[in-house]
């Protein structure tokens, strides 16, 4: 049971790590886009920089209850701010979770899979092709 609460430990890091990466990124965006972009582009990533700040908190929140904190894994490289990594990521440590038999943390994760999955489908329309 410990070595599956340790993976899901790691896997919240990796993702908490990614996450305020991306969030940072599409802050930049946000503001290098403000006076070039469609309005409404501007306003969907500062929608998405708020999602980000959201799931942060979650994956922190999360963290703690599995008895992990921010900082506790050197660096990961693994790459999960694409929204299928991403996906695939929260939907393995969703069943994870629930192996462990913490089907709060499932729950909160599965919440952050739906909120990811509609902003992929929201920003589409500005994707250059």
């Amino acid at each position: 049971m410990q070595a599956l609460l340790g993976l899901l430990r790691n896997g919240l890091h990796s993702l908490l790590g990614n996450t305020i990466q991306t969030m940072e990124e599409t802050g930049r965006t946000v503001c290098d886009v403000t006076s070039t972009g469609p309005w409404e582009c501007t306003m969907d990533l500062a929608r998405q920089v708020w999602d980000k700040s959201r799931h942060v908190e979650i994956f922190l929140k999360l963290l703690e209850r599995a008895e992990g904190y921010s900082g506790e894994y050197p660096e990961t490289t693994a790459e999960t701010s694409s929204a299928g990594l991403a996906g695939d990521a929260l939907a393995q440590l969703i069943e994870l979770a629930q192996k462990i038999g913490d089907p709060v943390s499932a729950h909160a994760l599965d919440f952050v899979l739906a909120d990811a999955s509609i902003r992929v489908r929201k920003d589409q329309p500005y994707a250059i092709a």
